[in-house]
């Protein structure tokens, strides 16, 4: 049974790898699987140049990979020698392996820390938002083929138990599409003067995000969700302002106040965080 586990992990992980370097043209893509004993080890690996990373043992707190783990977030560096947010126990290997930017975002399934997905490149530049969010999908996708496996797993072991038959996933393109019309008809609703129609459209932004929607202890006002939909689309806050019809200041007043009741940091988080409370599909 064991043995059968780690087979369908790292067929899905192997998957997952060169989905997500064919779908961002990032080079290197890896994965760092958690260990019984705490640590992490990068055993699977796409577009490494040398073996310089190669099962890498990776402490909690030790490098981008640690400090994922220990805080159970995405961390990203444009300059991993030079990045003062991590610490640097392995710069020789990344060295060696010529790595300069790596984004990493933790793979979870119920409570348990599964691994670490890592796409990274071999010169100076800041990948940008949309490399972020397909990471951050791909991790998605990981922890759905990890607990379905697992489900599967004990309906063999159990055959008496029912199991859910698992559903199709959605591509990185299909999600993005939702998305996009999710935030335009928002952006929609918001340009209506009737209110009855603009309350119809709200309900249908309501019914797209209800398939994922989880209890929310947060509650995001119509006019936050409408900030964070531009956000979603890549908007800068002048850029949203001129869509809303309000004031770039007012924008940042609207943003200010997601991320605090969300615990975000950044506009992306902030935008993660809304996704993972079902506000935002």
């Amino acid at each position: 049974m064991e043995q059968q586990r780690h087979r369908d992990d790292e067929d899905a992980i192997r998957s997952a790898l060169s989905s997500l370097k064919n779908s961002t043209g990032i080079p290197v893509t890896m994965f760092g699987s958690c260990q019984s004993d705490g640590r992490m080890v990068i055993n699977q690996w796409v577009g490494l140049r040398t073996p310089a990373l190669n099962n890498l043992s990776i402490e909690a707190g030790q490098g981008v990979g640690g400090r994922v783990m220990a805080t159970r977030r995405p961390v990203g560096v444009s300059d991993y020698i030079r990045a003062k947010s991590i610490s640097h126990e392995f710069d020789r290997p990344i060295r060696d392996e010529g790595l300069h930017s790596i984004v990493a975002v933790p793979v979870i399934v119920g409570r348990e820390m599964r691994g670490v997905l890592y796409a990274g490149v071999h010169s100076p530049v800041r990948m940008g938002d949309k490399v972020l969010e397909e990471v951050t999908m791909t991790a998605r996708t990981l922890e759905q083929d990890f607990a379905v496996n697992g489900a599967l797993r004990r309906a063999d072991a159990n055959p008496r138990e029912p199991v859910s038959k698992p559903v199709r996933t959605m591509s990185g393109a299909e999600w993005e599409q939702v998305r996009a019309t999710h935030s335009r008809l928002r952006m929609l609703a918001n340009r209506v003067e009737d209110e009855e129609i603009r309350r119809d459209l709200e309900v249908l932004c309501d019914q797209m995000v209800s398939p994922v929607r989880v209890k929310q202890t947060t509650k995001l006002s119509a006019r936050e969700l409408d900030v964070l939909s531009c956000v979603a689309l890549g908007h800068t806050n002048v850029e949203a302002a001129e869509e809303m019809g309000i004031g770039a200041e007012t924008v940042k007043s609207y943003l200010r106040s997601v991320m605090r009741k969300l615990g975000a940091h950044t506009r992306y988080e902030a935008v993660n965080a809304a996704r993972r409370i079902g506000a935002l599909p």
